[in-house]
């Protein structure tokens, strides 16, 4: 299925120019022809250039103001996979899991300088998967101080370098951050019809005054309208964020009219609480305006005030889904407004400098809490993603390459055979007596041979290139004709090529499209000869009759067909005339007289014809069968070439068959998409895919968020979280707030006899936290000793360890806000509070007086307490570790003692107002809702990104087996280096030839196979026969897997033929010792010793003919649609005719091995001169057995004392051996 190619701006509705900008990703330059490019609508992107060619990389930046555009210094790391290869991407069905790994290394979050890396970022799938292009940290001057750096990183904002990668990012998380959007706009609404209930309250319980006319009071109808205003803007925020067109831009537009709805009720809420009932008695004087002013500051003032600032400013960091950047830019807003109203509505205020600097130090500290929580959520996301993408970047290379593999496979091996040999592989080994014969019979098929005549002569004329060129040249021409014609190509045999019609599937006109094939055969090499100028012609047999078809033995499988018919086949193309199609009576008879014949005479030219009295044929040259039965539907007809002729689609041009990459890995596609814009797409799909409410109603249970399956659940346990370090440096830093705000507002606090308890808590957490922050941020660092390194991994990889630290360092901060409360009571503290009150002094005015310069102790903390109880709140959620379900225990616990205290003090304490308690208890229970509906979105975030990568690593995995599998296939199929060749992206040609300057060449036989060979029904029609042929060549294959052989490589078998070379390629060419040699004259001895333990054994008599030559040979692949790996050349004709010339029993060598093997200590007897086919008269030897390790080492003692003199060295090794 093809999917349309959308504009990405319309898919993520981010409107921008489309226009070109030099450098950038989104619009490459790309050399060499033109090809379609994929424009980038939005969003300002970079390019990050390697030093290898120029690629775009994936990087991930923090984008400051204060930084310069520059490229961040990337840190690669030892590549550990081949470079991703451009092959053209095959259309794949959506992949509905996305899976992410964790191969990276942890990030270090807060100390910068220890240059942990963000991610292992993609390079746009032309480097390796595991080189890290993406650092953390910002584009920043080194000049710059540690603090500097510090702080800019820590509210610089992450992004992708990559346009792409950053669009696709958003649109990863925007279903999640829309429905956590909703709930926080759900949340508001209530928190505001709460704040106006309670100020409905308030105002029914002060004075008795009417409701309305209360209401009238300008801070009160600011407020009353500020809440009806922020319902009102909710309402419509939600409606707006459920339509099904929201996308980044809207949602981001939804998160800044929240953040003005924050601000206008803080700074109402502020004006609220500094509105007092006793302004009217300022004309009041002496004591009435003493007491007044001394009730009027009973509780109240900045710190108050401070309780919704510090909910509204982490709410803008944890909940809202902003950038950092925007997100700090809120929290100073905020944090401005809080100290300007405090100026402006608490002039006169008592101790109003320890309510400002603790107001300060809490609003800052939030600040501060906020980033250290946004910014390792935020980079574990995109860690996350740029995993994500990784992965599937990963998964789509490897299905690229099974695709490859494949399509090499399935060129070689029909697919019914490749497909039960993988399963073979993929399961258990049987123990059986007998190797797994992959045969199958079919019936009624055409076996068509042809051999090109004048090969011989011809590959003495020309060099390894032209030959190599020339043979695919003609087969690739074959192929297409046999596609044509519905036949199927079986092998290769030097200049021999044989196909089958009715293959896999019968068809009844299998006759007639051998027939044409062959025709079309003898035209193609009749214009490749007026072409080329080459003197080649074609001659061709064909016969009818049955087939077992399938791949023997273990190693270098090649399809092949045995059978009477088939060697009747092969003696018909050898009986017959070049030119000519010589058929037998079987193939006439299926023919239905559509063609002009005249007697063959085949036994006059074949013995083997003659002596079973075979009637032959040929067809007579002519075009009147192909003018005349086009209507009967056996003829190949050409509809969408009719205007070409037949001489263009003979030579292979017209045909739209055959349209091959190399080694036929399938039909080139329209529109080549590049990898990285591949797996663009494929992210793409797999993100509109995804449901997240599905997955999780399917695979966690409600509320609780565990997996419904214990194995999953004990995985996810063990899974290591990465910011663990930045959870406990961030609870630090709060703790470290939280001491600091009570130092300051309880100065008197530390001259309290009761103090020691604040001490010892103070003293024990901070040497916890610390103890556990020295801890984690030790474990990458070696000058650490190792049982503190040792200690770290513990908690890191121990999610149970973890989370009881986290538990501890939350409690302690607890207890730690709590210990104030144990030291001051409200009767105690307060004794002597006019002690406190600075003289009145009376100027101009009689009737104004000073206001008391510092209040209560007791008072101050009971305005900071439910501050601290929030600040506790936040060092619990800071911990993603925790689970949701143990933060609202925690929570719960938390507030449910902040409550308690509060009710106490209503109750107890006349000093406490009880309106002011009212809504602080009021934030602090809505703020502990909020935190817990986070810690809920981002657990089930967490988890769900676990089940797809958990999901996507066995997707993965069933990827690589059938990875290996395919490797496993190809391996015996092409030599591992040809195999490497054509599966890499570098060589683009389809050619693929190689000069051997020594080669070892073996041929060997067992002539009398074809004795043993009968088809009769007691033995399944001769698959029993073939089953003990198999035997013996794997047997034979499995002693290639010996050490001393491994300079051996099988070439094929073909029948009861086996064909080896060793020295094929720079590793294996042993030029000096001539090791490769050697391998050989020991293969072929015991390959003679298994054939005689087989006859043993089975009770037959096979007989052995082994023929052995050296010298130079070309290797190559030819062949479009199934490519064959052979060797070719002079030395490889002479080696088979060693073997055909030989003697049963006996091992033949030429001249030059004998050469060489005498120097090695093998008994060798000279034959004498022998006439060979196409080279005249040879002098030939037999090699007669293992080698003597005495007359080796006497040979090279000769070698030692006669290095000049080797005619007399060669006379002493002969009369030492008296063989030769």
């Amino acid at each position: 299925m093809d999917f349309p190619k959308r504009e990405w701006s319309h898919r993520l509705s981010l409107r921008g120019s489309r226009r070109a900008h030099e450098g950038e990703i989104g619009h490459r330059t790309i050399t060499g022809a033109p090809r379609t490019t994929r424009r980038w609508a939005s969003l300002r992107q970079h390019v990050s250039n390697s030093q290898d060619g120029g690629k775009p990389r994936v990087e991930l930046l923090f984008n400051t103001s204060s930084s310069k555009p520059s490229t961040p210094s990337s840190q690669p790391h030892t590549p550990n996979t081949p470079k991703t290869p451009h092959t053209p991407p095959i259309k794949k069905s959506n992949w509905e899991v996305i899976e992410h790994f964790t191969g990276a290394p942890r990030p270090s979050i807060i100390t910068m300088a220890r240059g942990s890396e963000v991610g292992m970022a993609p390079t746009t799938g032309r480097e390796s998967m595991t080189e890290a292009t993406a650092n953390v940290g910002i584009t920043q001057h080194t000049r710059k101080c540690a603090l500097s750096r510090f702080l800019s990183s820590l509210c610089g904002s992450h992004h992708f370098k990559n346009l792409q990668v950053e669009m696709l990012y958003q649109r990863y998380f925007l279903r999640m951050n829309q429905s956590n959007m909703t709930h926080v706009l759900g949340l508001l609404v209530g928190l505001a019809l709460a704040l106006g209930l309670l100020l409905i309250v308030k105002l029914m319980l002060t004075d008795n005054q009417p409701l309305l006319t209360l209401l009238q009071k300008p801070e009160n109808l600011f407020l009353a309208v500020t809440l009806v205003t922020c319902i009102a803007v909710y309402a419509v925020l939600v409606a707006a964020i459920s339509r099904p067109g929201m996308n980044e831009i809207w949602l981001a537009g939804v998160s800044g009219a929240v953040l003005v709805t924050l601000l206008a009720l803080q700074v109402t809420l502020s004006i609220h609480l500094a509105s007092r009932p006793y302004e009217g008695s300022r004309e009041n004087t002496g004591d009435a305006l003493f007491s007044a002013k001394l009730k009027d500051f009973r509780t109240g003032g900045p710190l108050a005030a401070a309780l919704a600032v510090c909910f509204f400013i982490y709410m803008a960091y944890a909940l809202l889904p902003i950038r950092l950047r925007h997100a700090c830019i809120a929290g100073v807003v905020f944090s401005a407004a809080h100290l300007i109203a405090a100026f402006l509505l608490y002039p006169y205020y008592p101790s109003m400098m320890a309510h400002l600097l603790s107001s300060i130090v809490v609003v800052g500290g939030t600040n501060v809490a906020g980033a250290l929580t946004h910014h390792p959520r935020e980079l574990a996301q995109r860690q996350a993603f740029l995993e994500t993408r990784q992965c599937v970047e990963a998964r789509l290379t490897t299905q690229r390459e099974n695709q490859q593999q494949e399509r090499l496979l399935l060129s070689v091996l029909p697919r019914h055979v490749a497909m039960e040999m993988k399963a073979d592989i993929a399961g258990k080994p049987k123990d059986t007596m007998f190797h797994k014969i992959y045969i199958q019979r079919h019936e009624n098929v055409s076996i068509l041979f042809a051999d090109i005549c004048g090969f011989t002569s011809l590959s003495d004329q020309c060099t390894a290139e032209e030959l190599v060129r020339l043979l695919n040249e003609l087969f690739a021409r074959f192929d297409r004709l046999a596609a044509e014609h519905h036949c199927l190509r079986i092998k290769l045999l030097g200049d021999c090529y044989y196909c089958v019609s009715g293959l896999p599937e019968p068809r009844p006109d299998h006759a007639h499209c051998c027939v044409e094939m062959g025709l079309d055969m003898i035209d193609a090499i009749t214009l490749v000869r007026e072409v080329m100028a080459v003197n080649v012609n074609m001659r061709v047999g064909i016969h009818t009759g049955r087939v077992h078809c399938g791949v023997l033995g273990l190693r270098k499988w090649q399809f092949d067909v045995w059978s009477n018919d088939v060697t009747l086949a092969n003696y018909m193309e050898s009986g017959g005339i070049p030119g000519r199609v010589h058929i037998t009576k079987e193939t006439l008879d299926c023919l239905g007289g559509y063609y002009e014949v005249e007697e063959g005479r085949g036994g006059e030219r074949n013995t083997y014809l003659k002596d079973h009295n075979i009637r032959t044929y040929l067809i007579v040259p002519g075009d009147t069968f192909k003018d005349t039965i086009t209507s009967s539907g056996m003829r190949k007809t050409f509809p969408a070439n009719g205007n070409v002729s037949k001489e263009m689609r003979v030579m292979g041009h017209g045909s739209q068959h055959g349209k091959q990459t190399k080694l036929g890995f399938g039909e080139t596609i329209e529109g080549e998409k590049d990898p990285e814009d591949e797996v663009n797409e494929y992210l793409m799909r797999a993100i509109d895919a995804r449901s997240i409410d599905r997955l999780r109603a399917e695979h966690c249970t409600p509320f609780i968020l565990t997996f419904r399956r214990p194995d999953v659940e004990e995985k996810y346990s063990r899974e290591r979280d990465r910011m663990l370090s930045a959870y406990f440096v961030c609870s630090g830093f709060v703790y470290m707030v939280v001491v600091v705000a009570i130092a300051i507002t309880l100065d008197g606090l530390f001259c309290h006899r009761r103090s020691l308890y604040f001490y010892v808590c103070t003293a024990i957490s901070v040497l916890v936290i610390a103890l556990v922050n020295g801890i984690l941020l030790a474990e990458k660092n070696e000058r650490v000793p190792k049982w503190v390194r040792s200690m770290a991994l513990q908690i890191f990889e121990n999610r149970t360890i973890a989370q009881s630290i986290a538990s501890i360092v939350v409690f302690l901060t607890f207890i730690t806000v709590l210990s104030p409360l144990i030291t001051l009571t409200g009767s105690e503290a307060c004794i002597n509070s006019t002690s406190h009150f600075a003289e009145e002094w009376q100027d101009k005015n009689p009737s104004v007086m000073k206001i008391p310069t510092k209040i209560c102790d007791y008072i101050l903390f009971c305005d900071l307490f439910p501050v601290l109880v929030m600040l506790v709140m936040v060092t619990c959620a800071v911990y993603q570790i925790l689970t949701s379900v143990f933060k609202v225990a925690v929570l719960s616990i938390v507030v449910t003692c902040y409550l308690g205290v509060s009710i106490y003090q209503a109750l107890n304490e006349d000093d406490v107002e009880p309106a002011g308690r009212w809504l602080a208890g009021v934030l602090v229970v809505f703020f502990m809702a909020c935190l817990v509906a986070h810690s809920q979105h981002t657990e089930a975030t967490y988890r769900l990104d676990f089940l797809w990568k958990l999901q996507a690593t066995e997707e993965k995995e069933e990827m690589e087996h059938l990875k290996a599998y395919n490797q496993k296939l190809l391996a015996n199929i092409l030599p591992e280096h040809v195999a490497a060749h054509f599966l890499s992206t570098v060589n683009s040609d389809e050619l693929y030839h190689e000069q051997c300057d020594c080669v070892c060449i073996m041929f060997a036989s067992i002539p009398n196979f074809s004795e043993f060979y009968v088809e009769l029904e007691a033995n399944n029609e001769g698959v029993e026969c073939l089953r003990l042929l198999n035997e013996i060549i794997a047997d034979f294959d499995e002693l290639l897997a010996e050490e001393q052989f491994k300079y051996i490589e099988k070439i094929k078998s073909t029948g009861s033929t086996y064909m080896a070379a060793s020295g094929l390629t720079k590793s294996t060419c042993d030029m000096r010792d001539f090791k490769h040699v050697v391998a050989m004259a020991d293969y072929a001895l015991r390959i003679r010793e298994q054939l005689a333990y087989v006859n043993e054994h089975s009770f037959n008599n096979f007989r052995m003919r082994v023929g052995i030559n050296i010298g130079p040979v070309v290797a190559g692949v030819i062949g479009a649609r199934k490519p064959q790996y052979d060797i070719w050349g002079n030395a490889v004709n002479v080696a088979s005719r060693m073997d055909s010339t030989g003697v049963l029993d006996g091992i033949q060598v030429t001249q030059e091995v004998r050469d060489i093997l005498i120097t090695k200590g093998y008994p060798l007897t000279c034959r004498g001169t022998i006439q060979v086919k196409g080279k005249g008269s040879m002098i030939t030897y037999f090699l007669d057995g293992p080698r003597d390790s005495t007359k080796t080492n006497q040979i090279d003692i000769i070698k030692t004392n006669s290095n000049n003199n080797t005619d007399i060295t060669e006379k002493l090794v002969n009369n030492s051996s008296g063989t030769v």
